[in-house]
């Protein structure tokens, strides 16, 4: 007999990175997402996320946008120029409105954003959106 968990099998094979410097935000992200089976691996910020993508792949990343070292446009864009990152979905979290994460210099390297503070069910149908629509 075998337990249902509620995590299906493609969310355990789910890697999401989150890049936030915020520890608290960062711990906030990681329990919702792994509470539902997804595997997560974060950092503080731009750097260490390109530098963890050079060993894996992931297949959703999060990012904030205003961290030290490297901040989150910039990184997203030297994201989306690597190849065989084009399709992979970057969301911009964030307290900042959408039309300045979207606005000059954005280069449309977010698919979507997500509003700080944010509620866990809101942060869980972006990211199963985002994955079920990379799918298909």
């Amino acid at each position: 007999m075998t337990m249902d968990t509620g995590a299906s099998p493609t969310r355990r094979e789910t890697t999401i990175l989150i890049v936030e410097n915020d520890p608290s935000d960062r711990l906030l992200l990681e329990r919702v997402l792994s509470s539902r089976g997804y595997r997560c691996f974060s950092v503080a910020h731009g750097r260490e996320a390109l530098d963890l993508l050079e060993r894996m792949q992931v297949d959703l990343i999060l990012t904030d946008l205003l961290m030290p070292v490297l901040d989150g446009q910039r990184t997203a864009q030297l994201i989306r120029s690597r190849p065989g990152m084009e399709k992979v979905p970057i969301v911009a979290v964030t307290a900042y409105p959408p039309d300045e994460i979207r606005g000059p210099g954005s280069g449309g390297s977010y698919d979507e954003y997500l509003l700080k503070p944010f509620k866990p069910r809101q942060l869980l149908d972006l990211v199963e959106r985002l994955l079920t629509s990379r799918a298909s």
